[in-house]
């Protein structure tokens, strides 16, 4: 039998399949050389894919992403596109592209070909983002965005008819230093540049102290118009210092305010616990007592011997060495100067159109008496000053605390106690004579510590019943300031 000896068709079919697998593979084994040039498939520098892409492309790619691309800050509902320049965001574009380059050049070429053909890249190392910014210019960049999204509180302003302080409304605050790790973090992502301003309601400050002035002057203003008198006004805020003064240097008597230096310096004098009539002499002269026989026997306690003047003029003296040249005491209560000892003139009572009629014998002021409370509080709660500075050796913390302990149960019901709640701490001595009402006091609360000192002058005659209400009033515009969120509402009695 004869066989035809030309090529079947399977032949033909064999080596057409194996030369268009080699023109394919000639083919792709060309265009792998070609993309050599080019950085890898799956290649990424700074989280973007650059593979297939020439270095010019991929800095062109890095430089949108990173320069070119706001990143979008939003500050509640507004937001705000700021430019990564702004930041002093710089990429190191030419270091990064040197790091895709070596991993471009490194690859295997058969390894990378085989890859190439079947789609799948051989794997290449990702190329981190190199990348510096100024936090210090990140900084100043937030806080013009603040200024011009922050909502700033509405501070209190005063109410006459309640003496007290309409609360402001609160505010927004931008807390830059919590916002800065979600903006660098957005500054250094290629896509989904935004990030969240920390944003957060805060509330008014406290009035300033000259609101708490403008409305104390507008209170006295009538008292002095309608009578012809002076309103004598001097507070402290204990924390800070700040103060309140109205007329506080004009010279007033003394009275029985009189009576807290003397019981201070009975305390310096001793130089042992005092005896138990000793501790009831300052009880009576502290607390409501009308008598002045007590507070008599104290000054024998202060000269050492039973000698009363001699007692005043150590507590003269002891204020001066204080600084409080205003106040003097030149007798024993009820008790007349003595000849050829006429009381000294001080700033306060030798000046010009003297507004007051005083008495000779014990004189002060609201700042000193104020001053000298001041002084007490800070002694009493461990805290130095003048009283310890002065008086080292003489004085101690638990005697300054005494004071106050026997002035807080100095309890009348009127005056500077009525115009607070029941349960504050108020340690006040106050006195009155026919022309002249006045309170003195250290009162704690919630809000703040602070002094409050008031004295009413009327020339001839002063009502109780006009004076009263009207030291009850300062007293409670006086603590609406210092606990505005809380205030004791209600309206003025003294109009």
């Amino acid at each position: 039998m004869n066989r035809d000896s030309s090529a079947g068709l399977g032949q033909w079919i064999a080596v057409t399949v194996m030369v268009a697998v080699s023109l394919f593979l000639l083919y792709k084994l060309y265009q792998y050389a070609g993309s050599r040039g080019f950085y890898p498939t799956g290649l990424t520098v700074a989280g973007v894919d650059v593979g297939g892409m020439a270095p010019e492309q991929a800095s062109e790619v890095l430089t949108n992403r990173f320069i070119d691309a706001p990143v979008i800050l939003y500050h509640g509902d507004q937001s705000f596109e700021i430019s990564p320049a702004a930041a002093e965001f710089t990429p190191d574009v030419p270091a990064m592209l040197s790091q895709a380059d070596y991993q471009r050049t490194q690859q295997d070429f058969w390894a990378g070909f085989w890859g190439f053909l079947w789609g799948r890249p051989v794997e290449v190392e990702p190329v981190q983002l190199q990348a510096t910014h100024s936090r210090e210019a990140l900084q100043e960049v937030l806080r013009e965005i603040a200024s011009l999204a922050d909502e700033p509180a509405q501070p209190p302003q005063p109410v006459p008819s309640t003496l007290s302080f309409q609360y402001g409304t609160s505010g927004t605050r931008t807390d830059i230093d919590a916002s800065i790790p979600d903006i660098e973090a957005a500054l250094y992502r290629p896509s989904n540049r935004e990030a969240q301003l920390v944003v957060g309601p805060y509330a008014p400050e406290r009035p300033a102290l000259s609101l708490l002035t403008r409305l104390m002057v507008n209170q006295l203003q009538v008292f002095e118009q309608e009578t012809g008198g002076v309103a004598s006004v001097f507070i402290m805020d204990l924390d800070n210092g700040e103060v309140v003064p109205i007329n506080e240097n004009v010279a007033m008597s003394g009275i029985d305010l009189l009576r807290i230096p003397i019981v201070l310096e009975t305390y310096r004098a001793l130089d042992r616990l005092p005896t138990l009539t000793q501790r009831q002499l300052i009880s009576d002269t502290l607390v409501s007592q009308p008598e002045n026989v007590g507070v008599n026997q104290l000054l024998s306690v202060i000269a050492g011997e039973d000698d009363q003047y001699r007692g005043a003029e150590i507590v003269t003296q002891s204020m001066q060495r204080l600084g409080l040249e205003n106040t003097f005491i030149m007798a024993p209560f009820d008790e007349p100067l003595r000849p050829g000892f006429p009381g000294p003139q001080t700033p306060a009572n030798s000046v010009e159109n003297l507004q007051t009629r005083i008495d000779p014998e014990v004189q002060t002021t609201a700042e000193d008496i104020g001053i000298l409370l001041s002084m007490i509080y800070y002694c009493a709660n461990g805290n130095g000053g003048t009283l310890l500075a002065v008086y080292p050796d003489q004085l101690t913390q638990e005697e300054c605390q005494q004071t106050l302990d026997y002035m807080r149960q100095n309890k009348i019901g009127s005056l500077f106690e009525a115009g607070v709640p029941p349960e504050t701490a108020v340690a006040h001595r106050h006195g009155w004579i026919s022309d002249t009402h006045a309170d003195a006091a250290v009162i704690s609360t919630p809000g703040g510590d602070y002094v409050i000192v008031a004295f009413l002058y009327k020339p001839d005659w002063l009502e109780w019943e006009l004076s009263s209400p009207l030291r009850s009033d300062i007293s409670r515009a006086t603590d609406n300031y210092f606990n505005c969120d809380n205030p004791e509402l209600g309206e003025a009695t003294s109009n």
